[in-house]
């Protein structure tokens, strides 16, 4: 893994910037009250409850290490994205990936992916701009998933207008990041005139070399080998969030398949990008309420499984949080103590 000067190095005070929180307030709240509003119109509360009560609790106990797993697979899926500058230990990626999301869950404006790509430059020396790609690239695999994912329920299910919107949109997305990670992988690795601009001095102007470390965070594979690795990873992190909610979905006896629950995987993935409230609430429900209701599900059974769903994913991160975010810091101190030396597995 290349290093760069130390102002290139250097870590911001606040990743999660008073702006972002105002903003993510601002935007998120609104609209999260507008489609909690849209999930309980109409809906009987006893009904609700009469459900949740009635939900088994160990198909709810078994959910949880498959809804959880989805950080492990992401994780190792981000650490082979980064290929030959993967120094850090596969725990460490984990505890990264599991800090960020908490912390979108419970702050406005699910700053949770800056502070991960803010601590993981922090822990590795690597310039915050490439690391902050890397992260974005991570994300990007998740989008192009979730579509293919769509796009393959798309034949088994009813076609309502606004499924079809998604799946157009989502297919315009996925093929709009697939060419500007094409673009910077020839960049870094087929274009000689490409690279040697990127290959920016240190007395380059901030402004470049920014942009250099933006393109070759998103270039970091280079060989169809470890595509197909990334490709694994994050089909293996949907697949344990699909089997996680269809365990919920049966505690609840809906009579969801495995099919349907991979459909309500897609929709509800896709659906995270909506600005909301920490924790998505109101989104969630909204997203749960109408993708379920492609599967014959009722309003009431559908708002049941998706609090229920929530819970199973929002308590566990959150508790666990503040842990990893202890574990980070004193690797980080750790780490600091001995320089820049790679920490095996």
């Amino acid at each position: 893994m290349s290093t760069t000067r130390d102002d290139d190095a250097a870590i911001p005070r606040g990743a999660i910037s008073t702006r972002t929180v105002v903003v993510g307030l601002a935007v998120g709240l609104p609209l999260s009250a507008l489609f909690l509003w849209l999930a309980v119109r109409g809906v009987s509360f006893d009904e609700v409850w009469a459900a949740m009560s009635n939900a088994n609790p160990w198909l709810i106990v078994l959910a949880i290490p498959f809804l959880l797993a989805i950080i492990l697979f992401q994780a190792l899926r981000w650490r082979a994205l980064i290929g030959d500058g993967a120094e850090l230990p596969r725990r460490t990626y984990v505890a990264l990936s599991w800090f960020g999301l908490g912390v979108s869950n419970v702050v406005p404006g699910r700053p949770g992916d800056i502070v991960r790509g803010v601590w993981f430059s922090r822990l590795t020396k690597m310039q915050v701009a490439r690391s902050l790609a890397s992260v974005g690239v991570d994300r990007a695999f998740d989008v192009i998933t979730l579509v293919m994912i769509v796009l393959v329920c798309l034949p088994f299910v009813a076609h309502p207008d606004w499924l079809t919107a998604l799946a157009i949109v989502g297919v315009v997305i996925a093929t709009a990041l697939l060419a500007i990670l094409f673009i910077a992988w020839w960049a870094a690795h087929r274009s000689s005139r490409a690279q040697e601009w990127l290959d920016a001095p240190d007395d380059a102007r901030w402004l470049r070399r920014q942009a250099a470390a933006l393109v070759r965070g998103m270039a970091t594979m280079d060989h169809l080998g470890q595509v197909a690795r990334v490709t694994a990873w994050s089909f293996a992190a949907w697949g344990s969030w699909t089997a996680g909610a269809w365990l919920v979905a049966a505690s609840l006896d809906l009579g969801v398949t495995l099919g349907g629950a991979l459909f309500l995987c897609g929709v509800i993935g896709l659906g995270a990008a909506i600005p909301s409230s920490p924790g998505q609430i109101g989104t969630f429900q909204w997203l749960a309420v109408v993708a379920m209701a492609v599967l014959s599900v009722g309003r009431a059974d559908a708002l049941a499984f998706s609090v229920l769903l929530q819970l199973v994913v929002l308590l566990p991160v959150i508790l666990g949080t503040p842990v990893v975010a202890w574990w980070l810091t004193t690797r980080y101190h750790a780490r600091s103590g001995r320089g820049r030396e790679p920490v095996p597995d």
